[in-house]
């Protein structure tokens, strides 16, 4: 089992170092947003082996369209999956605008990797009519965070459907996103501390077990050296 483990990780740490590891990322998250649209008539497509509207140009790794039982039906939403070390978000919004461009999107949804998201990058946030989440593909209760995204962008699609119409509150609208971010964060912080108290009580529990083991030893060797001393008194 502890080869088999080490072998994982090497692999994992691979991964990491190459492209391949973005692939994999890629791969998993144009699983979720299919399995997430399922039942619905919104319509989820692979673009990232294919060119868009830019001259071979490949950027943009899904496009979810809208279906008709949404107000902004037949929007596209295009997302880009990212899970290289060292992509800044300014990077990100560099690639999410371009991304927007070469799919005939009006909104982008950038999702970076847990596993190489830049240091305090809010674990979901909106900029302009880009979504910026981060996401862990292994772990399913990461899965919220990429629901709440969805239905952030889905937002932005809409509101942008309906600027035009007066009887719209935009305002409350906005009000409803920045309520998603926060509750967002919140979520976050709970994780991050829980991790934490996990971390914490693991530490305890192996110096338990350690202990636990020197103390057999020790009881072992005082039982055997008490035999000792019982046969050296009988042997006068």
């Amino acid at each position: 089992v502890d080869t088999e483990l080490q072998k994982l990780s090497n692999k994992r740490e691979t991964e990491q170092r190459t492209t391949l590891g973005g692939l994999v990322f890629e791969e998993a998250l144009c699983g979720w947003l299919e399995r997430a649209v399922q039942g619905s008539s919104d319509v989820a497509s692979r673009t990232g082996n294919t060119t868009g509207l830019i001259k071979s140009n490949k950027v943009g790794d899904a496009v979810l369209e809208l279906g008709p039982e949404h107000q902004a039906a037949g929007a596209r939403i295009v997302l880009e999956a990212k899970e290289v070390a060292g992509y800044t978000l300014a990077r990100a919004r560099e690639e999410i605008d371009e991304a927007r461009r070469n799919r005939g999107a009006g909104v982008g949804l950038f999702v970076f990797s847990r596993r190489t998201a830049p240091p305090n990058l809010r674990p979901l946030q909106r900029i302009g009519n880009d979504v910026f989440v981060v996401w862990d593909s292994e772990d399913a209760t990461s899965d919220v965070q990429m629901e709440a995204a969805l239905a952030v962008a889905r937002a932005l699609a809409f509101r942008a459907g309906a600027s035009r119409h007066d009887t719209v509150d935009l305002e409350k609208l906005d009000r409803a996103i920045r309520v998603v971010e926060k509750q967002a964060e919140g979520l976050e912080e709970i994780r991050r501390s829980a991790e934490t108290i996990s971390s914490g009580s693991q530490k305890i529990l192996d110096r338990v077990r350690i202990l636990g083991d020197a103390l057999g030893k020790a009881v072992v060797e005082l039982a055997g050296c008490s035999a000792a001393v019982t046969r050296a008194l009988a042997d006068g």
